[in-house]
């Protein structure tokens, strides 16, 4: 399949760390990723959830949209339905990356479906990291350095994304949100 995630996951982190003139082993350090799997990302072999792109990001400094980016041309409309989604938390969180990191802008946005049961942790990012929510759809739970916030649509939270913070649906209806991600 053209542009497939994987493919563009494996060959970005190759890229990056040939660049960058790291070996498995050294980027397995920076990360915190095994050199095993980096090994299977590498060779599309593996798909690695979302908490582990996030570590491979953050360890090589770079963003994470650019290891989901798919090389295509960048256009003023996007159906979001028409992109590829990304899948994590047992396939009950649907990412959807609308809008890659831009260096200029500083922000990457991402459209999220969360299903009922759904719960996602994500790792802390750089200190200057803010994440901008805005709940459309249902009830969100966040949570972020041991307090927790109920959004119910349509209402909006932002946090200094420095700390673990985690996503969850413990409700019986979908919740739809975007995230901002401003570096």
């Amino acid at each position: 399949m053209l542009n497939d995630p994987l493919i563009n996951i494996s060959s970005t982190l190759k890229r990056t760390r040939a660049e960058k003139g790291l070996t498995l082993e050294e980027t397995s350090n920076l990360t915190g990723v095994s050199k095993a799997m980096l090994g299977q990302i590498e060779r599309a072999e593996s798909t690695p959830t979302i908490s582990t792109l996030w570590k491979i990001a953050t360890g090589l400094k770079i963003s994470f949209s650019e290891l989901l980016a798919t090389g295509q041309e960048e256009k003023n409309a996007v159906r979001i339905y028409d992109l590829e989604p990304v899948l994590e938390s047992e396939d009950k969180m649907i990412l959807y990356n609308v809008f890659p990191f831009n260096p200029v802008t500083g922000f990457e946005y991402f459209y999220i479906k969360l299903l009922p049961g759904a719960s996602h942790e994500s790792m802390p990012h750089k200190s200057s990291t803010v994440e901008y929510v805005v709940v459309t759809q249902g009830k969100l739970i966040i949570a972020v350095d041991g307090r927790t916030y109920e959004l119910e649509a349509p209402s909006s939270f932002s946090f200094n994304a420095d700390k673990v913070h985690t996503y969850s649906n413990p409700y019986q209806e979908e919740v739809i949100f975007q995230n901002i991600v401003k570096y």
